[in-house]
């Protein structure tokens, strides 16, 4: 069984990236691109494993129903009700939750001034996937340094996310929606990406410019 739900999330995935070309051609609406953008985002967790992504107890039991899948969205939104789907969705028999954070460009005022740290900080640690708008991308240092290690997935549609330590960022070539894979930055997390995904990646990087934890710095 688990098997078999592999297999239709990876040509689910596969789907998407065939059909996008026409889609985008036909409707080049910023909502459209952004729900294949969400639904990515579900199908992205089907490929991950990590402490938060345990889809079976110790028992081998399924997982807890009642532990929600929490993916957050940070900065404004271009793309309206685009991750209104998500809501209540199910994956692997766990519930999909929403979550809006102000990203820091509303956080910073005109003369340039900002708090410390995120005021949602321990909410946004509370999440499994973070998605980071593109109004975040002169930010993406700021955001992603409290959470390089906690084991949660960050993917972004931003140029040099994954230069940033960023795990997996989308493009767009020849009008398809493809994606880009940093396992330097998921290793930092502990957590692994199936070779099934990193096979559709348009690029996979091993390398970052951060330290590792056996205090090693890879450069790009």
């Amino acid at each position: 069984m688990r098997l078999r739900t592999l297999i239709l999330c990876s040509l689910l995935v596969f789907v998407l990236v065939a059909n996008l070309s026409a889609t985008v051609c036909a409707d080049p609406a910023t909502d459209r691109e952004y729900r294949l953008k969400a639904a990515f985002l579900c199908n992205f967790m089907m490929f991950v494993e990590g402490e938060r992504f345990r889809w079976e107890a110790d028992n081998g039991e399924p997982s807890d129903p009642n532990q929600h899948l929490q993916i957050g969205i940070i900065g404004k939104a271009p793309f309206g009700q685009a991750f209104e789907p998500l809501k209540n969705k199910k994956i692997k028999n766990r519930v999909v939750i929403v979550k809006w954070f102000k990203g820091w460009a509303e956080l910073t005022d005109a003369d340039g001034r900002r708090p410390e740290q995120h005021p949602q900080i321990e909410a946004i640690r509370q999440c499994h996937v973070l998605f980071i708008g593109a109004s975040e991308k002169s930010h993406l240092t700021t955001i992603l340094d409290p959470i390089r290690t906690l084991g949660m997935l960050t993917v972004a549609d931003a140029p040099g996310f994954l230069e940033a330590g960023g795990m997996i960022n989308f493009v767009i070539e020849d009008k398809k929606l493809r994606f880009e894979i940093n396992l330097a930055a998921t290793r930092r997390a502990k957590l692994q990406i199936r070779s099934k995904l990193l096979r559709l990646a348009r690029r996979v990087t091993t390398h970052d410019a951060f330290k590792s934890d056996d205090g090693e710095a890879h450069g790009t």
